[in-house]
C-alpha cells in the first residue's frame, strides 16, 4: 500500500501517484504526517491534489477531499478531460460560494455542514437550492473529528488553507483566535496518523503561516508564460527528516495526467 523508505532507517513513504515526484522526494511523503503544496491560481495545486487521492483509491485506501475553493461539481468537469474517475472521492463540502464563514455555537456549525459523501453523490445534489446556512473553521474540525471516528482515512487533502484562512479573518475580531484554530486542524490531521496535502497560495515572505510551521514539507509549483507557452515547474522546498531532490523539475498537466519531466 506505500512504499518503504530505502534511506532513512526503515520510514515508511506513501506514492503520490506522480512517479517523478517522488523521485525527487526520495520514495515519496512519509506517512501520517501533513504536507503543505503552495503554488499561484493555475499552478496544479489543486491536480497534484487529485491525483495523490486517487493513487490511494487505486491501492484501495479511504481519501478525503475537503472542497473549499469548488464546489465538488465543479472539480468534476474539470477533470472530464483526463477522464479522471472522482465519484468514489469522500468529500466534506465547504465550498464558501454558497456558505459564509462566521462564528457560531459549535453544535450550529457542525450542522450546517453536510455528512461526508461521495462526490458522485455531492455532484447530485448540487444540483438542488444551495444551502445558504454558514459555517467556520471550527466547524469543519468538528465535522471531521465527527466522520473520521467511523472511517479509517489514509489520505486527506485540503483545497485550500488560503481560503480557510481568509474567510476566517473576515468573521473574526481576534485574528489569533482563529490562527489557533488553524494549528489545531493541523494538529488534529497529524494526530489522526492520515498522510495530508493542504494547498495554498504563496504567503508575502518572512511571514509565517500556521501551515508552514506545522507542516513537515513543501512541494511549491510555479507557472510562468515564455511566448504562448506555458512553463510549469515543481520544487521540493523542504521536507523534514529525509533526503529529497531540491532542484525545479518541469512538469505538464495532460492525458497522462500530472506528470514531472
Amino acid at each position: 500500500m506505500s512504499l518503504p523508505t530505502p534511506d532513512d532507517g526503515g520510514g515508511v513513504r506513501v506514492a503520490t501517484g506522480i512517479p517523478g515526484l517522488d523521485r525527487m522526494l526520495g520514495g515519496g511523503l512519509r506517512k501520517g504526517r501533513p504536507y503543505l503544496v503552495t503554488g499561484g491560481t493555475g499552478s496544479g495545486k489543486t491536480l497534484l491534489g487529485l491525483t495523490f487521492l486517487l493513487e490511494g483509491l487505486r491501492l484501495g485506501e479511504e481519501v478525503l477531499l475537503v472542497a473549499v475553493d469548488e464546489p465538488p461539481g465543479e472539480i468534476m468537469e474539470n477533470v472530464q478531460a483526463f477522464g479522471w474517475d472522482l465519484s468514489a472521492v469522500k468529500t466534506l463540502d465547504a465550498n464558501p460560494g454558497t456558505r459564509a464563514f462566521k462564528r457560531q455555537a459549535a453544535v450550529q456549525e457542525i450542522r450546517t455542514m453536510t455528512d461526508l459523501k461521495s462526490m458522485r453523490d455531492l455532484t447530485q445534489e448540487s444540483k438542488r437550492p444551495a444551502d445558504t446556512e454558514d459555517i467556520a473553521i471550527q466547524g469543519i474540525q468538528l465535522k471531521l473529528r465527527q466522520q473520521m471516528s467511523g472511517a479509517r482515512f489514509t489520505r486527506v487533502v485540503i483545497d485550500s488553507m488560503t481560503s480557510i484562512r481568509r474567510f476566517a479573518v473576515k468573521s473574526s475580531t481576534d485574528p489569533q483566535a482563529e490562527r489557533t484554530e488553524i494549528q489545531s486542524l493541523l494538529r488534529f490531521l497529524s494526530e489522526s496518523d492520515v498522510t495530508a496535502l493542504v494547498t495554498a497560495t504563496p504567503n508575502d515572505p518572512g511571514l509565517l503561516t500556521p501551515e508552514e510551521i506545522l507542516t513537515r514539507g513543501e512541494i511549491l509549483l510555479t507557472r510562468k508564460w515564455i511566448g504562448d507557452r506555458s512553463l510549469r515547474q515543481v520544487k521540493v522546498v523542504r521536507m523534514r527528516g529525509c533526503a529529497h531532490d531540491p532542484e525545479r523539475r518541469p512538469f505538464v498537466i495532460g492525458p497522462a495526467g500530472f506528470v514531472v519531466g
